[in-house]
């Protein structure tokens, strides 16, 4: 860049000192184009956020508290107990920036327990704290409790993705539900719901069906207070249709290659999984999308439910990636809904489905269900 210039700068001095040829003339002085200056883009970044984690366990509630720093800055913390994902809302403080959730004791067996937070930044860097043990003790109360709980069992969808839902009461405490299906035990303990919206003493569970066939099935579910009463509910009958809904068409990471939904569908089911590589030796995980193509009638309105395992992002946009739903609203534990109407033209709409930066191994399904 400074060769031009030094050009110039000879041909002005061979100007005021009177060189040039053997007869006196000088050279013409000449003026370079300047080069203009190349700019590069700015360095990826590359560096993962900061986190620690703490918990605080009372007699009803286990709170747990994050601290995450980045370089560029945090986009999402979330937590996990047990290696497992907490369903729940993660608040951020706006006085000093930390993250917090709260979940009920009774949501945890008695016993010891981990807890670890997962802070992602925006260019899909992610760090895991180090684990923090913490245990829950025992439930005592002060008499003799020989009282057995009172449950009922409720199936929620009949295609993919299904929600498990019971309604268990006791005279002192619940301590766990959890719900058999065809006689065999799922293996994983309800969750308490944590909408208003959900009815009280209800507890859920997402469960996927597509390892089950076409038909009918059971369900139970099995309710334990803290002094060791169990009751299982009454039998409830639940038909599985692998018919009734459309799955995925992978890849369907964009809107080029979006699964293309049938004219009256009214349930989508898919799955996300993150992609992980290393940047020296940072992790680094990038969100799953997945894309439906919708043909939506002038002036026609489509709302969409999704229940998902892990809390995904739910937007309805256009071919150019401009969101036109309204942001999304919690209808109930684990199901979220956004909406559109569209305008006086007909025109392709894509329902856009995003999972967090997060390498979850399992758990990540999600049913979406449309009604216009």
């Amino acid at each position: 860049m400074h060769r031009p210039l030094v050009g110039l700068m000879t041909s002005l001095l061979l100007c005021a000192c009177g060189g040039g040829d053997e007869n006196g003339t000088s050279p013409a002085a000449t003026n370079p184009t300047p080069t203009p200056p190349t700019s590069s883009p700015p360095p990826a970044d590359t560096t993962a956020p900061t986190v620690s984690v703490t918990a605080t366990v009372a007699t009803d509630a286990v709170s747990f508290l994050a601290n995450a720093t980045d370089n560029v800055g945090v986009t999402s913390v979330n937590f996990l107990i047990d290696d497992s994902a907490i369903q729940g809302t993660v608040q951020k403080s706006p006085s000093d920036g930390s993250y917090s959730l709260q979940i009920p004791s009774n949501s945890l067996s008695v016993g010891n327990h981990s807890v670890s937070a997962v802070a992602s930044d925006a260019a899909g860097n992610t760090a895991t704290s180090t684990a923090v043990a913490f245990t829950v003790g025992n439930r005592v109360t002060t008499q003799p409790d020989t009282t057995p709980p009172t449950v009922t069992a409720a199936v929620e969808g009949n295609f993919g993705l299904v929600k498990l839902t019971a309604i268990a009461k006791d005279n002192v405490r619940i301590d766990t539900v959890d719900f058999v299906v065809d006689g065999v035990a799922t293996g994983f303990r309800a969750s308490p719901a944590y909408v208003a919206t959900d009815s009280a003493d209800q507890y859920f569970w997402l469960f996927d069906t597509t390892g089950l066939s076409t038909g009918t099935h059971s369900l139970l579910a099995r309710a334990t207070d803290t002094s060791g009463n169990v009751t299982n509910s009454a039998s409830v009958a639940f038909n599985v249709d692998a018919a009734a809904g459309q799955t995925e068409v992978e890849p369907n990471n964009s809107v080029a290659n979006a699964t293309v939904v049938a004219p009256g569908q009214s349930q989508l089911a898919g799955t996300l999984v993150t992609v992980t590589s290393t940047a020296g030796t940072t992790k680094v995980v990038k969100p799953d999308l997945d894309y439906y193509q919708l043909s939506l009638a002038a002036g026609k309105t489509v709302s969409i439910n999704m229940l998902s395992t892990l809390g995904f992002f739910l937007t309805v946009e256009d071919a150019n990636g401009t969101t036109l739903s309204n942001a999304s609203t919690t209808v109930s534990s684990d199901v979220s809904n956004v909406s559109y109407t569209n305008g006086s033209v007909p025109q392709n709409v894509y329902i856009r489905v995003t999972s967090i930066p997060y390498d979850f191994k399992t758990h990540n399904q999600y049913r979406l269900s449309l009604s216009y």
